[in-house]
């Protein structure tokens, strides 16, 4: 009896032991530096494309066979591009109806045949056939449960599995608060929660407009869907990140010994330029509880081959220097910081231009996104007044590039 019981209890312990995740610690400095200039495949939209206008562009997919698919939040429509850069076709129009949609902002390949449209009020996702017509709806993890009102963010797939960021909410008319609950799960195809990988509650005051970063920030507000993994930053101000498993477990911990960029009062002052509530007419103050110092991850993006594209906060835009396009951390699958990698595109402008991740090897480079992301604020009643918008903006173009075999 007495060998049983340490046997039983060795097992527990092994198991125990198996199931805490694996941490790594990176190294504080990059084990390497490397800069490299993109490589144009083609373009489209611009002021030269008399063929093919564009709204607002801020999402982009590639599929196996080279067809990069753009979803235009503003004419709310997804534009299919073959490998040659020629419009091959286009998907959805705006509208309440099937195949129908209204601001969408997320889009994924839901598989060889369908891609999937994810829209923020009323939040749903969207399916629609390659070949144009409607292919359903997916009603994310609602249920009947009456009032409030549900809201559908990032969605992303890959093999069978899909992440969703979403949530439900109340607003009491009488007091003006709201509270909302926002969750990251992966769903089935019907949208019921299979697994849960975060989530956030908040509570706010419509009377007052407060912008309070230690309130805002969450789990939620950085994440990306790797190989059989979720990864998340559950720390502002540290350089760590959660690898979870599809059942929800920490597997791995990726952590560097970091400390986040300071921030001038300018950078301050830029972080709530242009946001404004107006409540019977009048112009409410905001409250701000702003930080001294940035994030200290910015975004992630994991490539097909399982590399982990980290942006840092020394790494944002505004701190470029002319003709960068981006700068990342590269780790790779298996943990390892191999460098930091600068990417370069003649004539980006930091200010006025965006490059979006694709697969690790091909990006897009927007040219003239802020001015796109205006033009479809203004369209939408949401414009800042205190800017002259006189002067149109020049039409987004958008340039599919790609890093050069070395």
């Amino acid at each position: 009896m007495k060998t049983l019981y340490f046997a039983v209890l060795s097992l527990l312990m092994c198991t125990v032991a198996l199931a805490q995740p694996q941490i790594i610690t990176l190294p504080k400095d990059s084990p390497a530096q490397r800069t490299v200039q993109l490589e144009e495949i083609w373009r489209v939209g611009g002021e030269d494309d008399e063929d093919l206008l564009l709204g607002m562009v801020a999402v982009g997919v590639l599929d196996q066979e080279g067809n990069v698919y753009l979803l235009d939040s503003q004419l709310s429509q997804v534009l299919v591009i073959d490998p040659a850069g020629e419009l091959k076709t286009t998907l959805g129009r705006e509208g309440e109806g099937p195949g129908e949609m209204t601001r969408p902002s997320g889009l994924f390949l839901n598989n060889s045949q369908q891609i999937g449209i994810s829209q923020g009020f009323p939040g749903k996702i969207i399916l629609l056939n390659m070949d144009g017509t409607p292919g359903g709806t997916v009603a994310v993890n609602q249920d009947s449960e009456s009032g409030g009102f549900a809201f559908v963010g990032t969605a992303l797939k890959r093999d069978e599995n899909l992440v969703v960021l979403h949530g439900k909410g109340t607003f009491d008319m009488e007091t003006g608060m709201i509270n909302t609950r926002t969750l990251l799960t992966s769903v089935d195809e019907t949208g019921q929660e299979l697994t849960r990988f975060a989530e956030h509650n908040q509570v706010r005051d419509m009377h007052k407009q407060v912008f309070d970063e230690t309130a805002n920030f969450s789990e939620l507000a950085t994440w990306t869907l790797g190989n059989q993994s979720v990864l998340t930053v559950p720390n502002r101000d540290d350089y760590r990140i959660n690898v979870k498993g599809l059942d929800g477990e920490i597997e791995r911990v990726i952590s560097r010994p970091f400390q986040p960029r300071k921030r001038s009062d300018e950078d301050k002052e830029d972080l709530t330029s242009g946001m404004q509530m107006v409540l019977n007419g009048q112009r409410v103050e905001m409250e701000k509880h702003i930080l001294d110092f940035d994030r200290s991850i910015l975004s992630l993006d994991v490539a097909t081959d399982g590399r982990l594209f980290v942006q840092n906060s020394y790494q944002a835009a505004k701190h470029w220097p002319a003709g960068t396009a981006k700068k990342f951390d590269i780790i790779d699958a298996d943990g390892v910081f191999q460098e930091e990698l600068t990417l370069e595109f003649p004539g980006f402008d930091t200010e006025e231009d965006a490059l979006l991740f694709l697969d690790g090897d091909h990006f897009l480079y927007m040219k003239g996104f802020q001015g796109a992301a205006e033009s479809m604020r203004s369209a939408f009643g949401a414009g800042n007044p205190d800017e002259d918008e006189t002067e149109d903006a020049e039409p987004l173009e958008v340039i599919f590039c790609k890093i050069p075999a070395r």
